[in-house]
């Protein structure tokens, strides 16, 4: 993971999620077996050769073996070593293509470059195009690299997919173009609005920037409204009915910040409640000493301007304070704040928290998909290479190397790439496996593929905890089935290995 302050000086911010380098001697290995200890010094050799970044486990596992002869050492010993230096920040392993990244400071460099490019946008926005960071000529001035090109390909999808995991950052389709949104990195600022646009108000401590940050990409991925406009210390966002909603962020001193939240005229109190509380439970789990402090109207109109007044009040238990225009009570429990202790709002924040996880989850799972796709294929001669040209339905193509010549030979097919468990479901009357395929348009593409289409599904199996990733040649199935109408495809998948994409290869150079 990212040190310290390789983080600070990348993202601006601080963050309770990287964890302190240790020096090897103070590691605690003085409680596990010796042959741990063992493992321990061979990996620190690894680490110190120049020429070693980026290994398969199954190549570590070699050199483990070969350094430590006298040794009888088993995969779990190696993956608990592994596993213990990890913890530590010594060692990285990705989360997918089973490799591990013996460097893992390395991840600053490259990441400090893409938060350059974002930065450095010509119209002062964050962001840098997805494209552009995959690019050979992408600007890594001043970075250590990978001297292998298809091992840095492998890291980038390693960093992208810890910066969405993290709430970092957005990745969004724009004209045809996917984009990686920082809200960090905007340099427009925008004018703080005035009473009675902001409602409500909460002073907090900790990693501000960070804070701010994960809470702008957390309201986004929540999809329960659209963006409007973002600002370097502002989010807006826009309801259904065309109304914004937003908050607005201030750095007080001292370690110390502020987020106001704020809404045009005419948001219904229903999204005003939601909204609050999911800043509320935001701030509240990553911010340390918060305060919260609402706004008040009077039923005539007239705001309550003496802040000040008002905490005094409700700090010595009085429910009201007095409007200046009517001289009525203005009660401090108002319809809004009745509301906000209701559970049909829990649940609503409840929803907005899973939609905005289930979203960066799959985003993030397929960069690990799309890693995964070039490992395997690596190990089986074979090119992968991931596509945007395509309609929706392509993700990806797989070129074959000639067998003989070991250059490209032409001959490829496409993958349709999906990642997540809910894209298969067993039929009752059977027990089979169907994908359901949503968009009916996609089945007549393939079909019109020059080459067969395979389609790749990743799932998790909660038992073993661990992915599991099948394919299964869809053009074939589509030739072979004789409901030609439905849109409900028997999958019947094989494991995708090396081996499954070295047999796909023999077939085409039979």
């Amino acid at each position: 993971m990212f040190g310290q302050d390789e983080w600070r000086s990348t993202f601006g911010a601080e963050t309770t999620d990287c964890p302190q380098y240790i020096p090897w001697h103070q590691l605690p290995w003085t409680s596990t077996p010796r042959l741990l200890a063992n493992l321990k010094n061979a990996l620190v050799a690894l680490r110190d050769d120049e020429d070693i970044r980026l290994l398969r486990f199954a190549e570590l596992a070699q050199r483990l073996e070969r350094a430590l002869p006298n040794e009888n050492i088993t995969e779990a010993d190696m993956r608990t070593a592994v596993t213990l230096l990890a913890n530590h920040g010594l060692l990285r392993p990705l989360k997918f293509g089973d490799l591990v990244l013996l460097r893992p400071e390395l991840l600053n460099g490259y990441a400090a470059a893409v938060i350059r490019a974002a930065r450095c946008h010509r119209d002062e926005i964050g962001c840098v195009s997805e494209e552009a960071v995959f690019s050979e000529d992408f600007d890594f001035t001043g970075v250590e690299r990978l001297q292998h090109r298809p091992d840095e390909e492998l890291l980038l999808r390693a960093l992208l997919q810890m910066l969405l995991d993290s709430s970092l950052c957005m990745r969004e389709c724009e004209d045809g173009q996917w984009l990686l949104i920082f809200p960090s990195q905007y340099r427009r600022d925008r004018d703080i609005p005035n009473y009675p646009e902001i409602f409500v108000s909460y002073t907090f401590s900790g990693e501000l920037q960070t804070i701010y940050t994960t809470l702008v990409v957390r309201l986004w991925y929540s999809r329960s409204f659209d963006q409007k406009e973002l600002w370097q210390n502002a989010a807006e966002f826009t309801t259904s009915t065309g109304k914004t909603i937003g908050v607005l962020f201030e750095k007080l001193g001292d370690g110390a910040g502020k987020i106001s939240v704020f809404f045009e005229t005419g948001v219904p109190d229903e999204m005003r409640v939601v909204f609050i509380e999911f800043v509320h439970r935001h701030l509240a789990k990553y911010g340390r000493e918060l305060q919260r402090q609402r706004r008040y109207v009077c039923d005539c109109g007239v705001p309550v301007t003496d802040l000040t007044i008002v905490q005094k009040r409700q700090e010595t238990g009085k429910e009201f304070i007095t409007c200046q225009g009517c001289d009525k009570p203005v009660p401090f429990m108002d319809h809004i704040e009745k509301r906000l202790a209701s559970d049909l709002v829990a649940r609503r924040v409840l929803e907005m928290e899973q939609t905005e996880r289930q979203q960066r989850d799959t985003q993030s799972e397929e960069q690990g998909l799309i890693g995964h796709m070039l490992t395997i294929c690596a190990d089986a001669n074979a090119i992968f290479r991931p596509v945007t040209m395509f309609d929706n339905g392509i993700d990806g193509e797989v070129e074959f190397k000639d067998p003989e010549t070991g250059n490209a030979s032409g001959r490829k097919i496409y993958v349709q790439l999906k990642s997540g468990n809910s894209y298969l479901r067993d039929r009752k009357r059977d027990g089979k496996e169907i994908f359901d395929v949503k968009n009916e348009r996609h089945i007549q593409y393939w079909q019109n593929q020059p080459v067969d289409v395979y389609l790749v599904v990743r799932q998790h199996d909660e038992m073993r905890s661990e992915d599991v990733i099948r394919w299964m040649n869809v053009s074939d199935y589509l030739k072979q089935r004789q409901d030609a109408q439905s849109k409900r495809l028997v999958f019947s998948g094989e494991k995708l290995d090396f081996a499954a994409v070295w047999r796909v290869r023999d077939g085409l150079f039979l």
